[in-house]
């Protein structure tokens, strides 16, 4: 009896510990890049459910509208899957420190739809919380930040 309860506690551990996995939740994929815009660090992070990453052709793209007069660049570029950034320069020429106009719009190339999460982080602090869109539109975000 003794012999019993003691293999039975065994498999149950077994069984539950070969499935922490699934405690963890879902993968996420993240992308990641980070400009610098009159030079201040603008972190733009884009999240989507991993499962869909295989949907996904190409590279996940990042276009930041600037003012004409403003310097700008892609710092980096990580990601779980591709990430390609451009810089343009479309928005009116801008003379103040304080809030610099900026546009971000993230697309990518999904066989499926699915939702995707933006968020923007700067010199002071998150710039925008939350952008929902999804892979088979652009997703838009408009902000204002500081310059150095």
């Amino acid at each position: 009896m003794r012999r019993s309860f003691v293999m039975l506690i065994g498999v149950v551990a077994t069984l539950w510990l070969s499935s922490s996995a699934a405690w963890a939740g879902p993968q996420w994929c993240e992308e990641d890049p980070e400009f610098v815009v009159n030079g201040a660090l603008v972190d733009v992070t884009t999240l989507f459910p991993g499962g869909y990453a295989s949907y996904v052709s190409g590279p996940v793209n990042f276009n930041l509208q600037v003012p004409s007069n403003v310097v700008a660049a892609a710092v980096k570029l990580p990601g779980t899957i591709p990430v390609t950034a451009t810089i343009s320069r479309t928005l009116p020429a801008y003379y103040g420190l304080l809030s610099i106009p900026v546009v971000v719009t993230v697309t990518m190339d999904s066989s499926v739809t699915f939702q995707t999460y933006t968020q923007i982080t700067g010199l002071g602090g998150s710039v925008v919380n939350r952008v929902y869109g999804y892979s088979t539109w652009p997703t838009k975000a408009k902000f204002y930040m500081y310059g150095l």
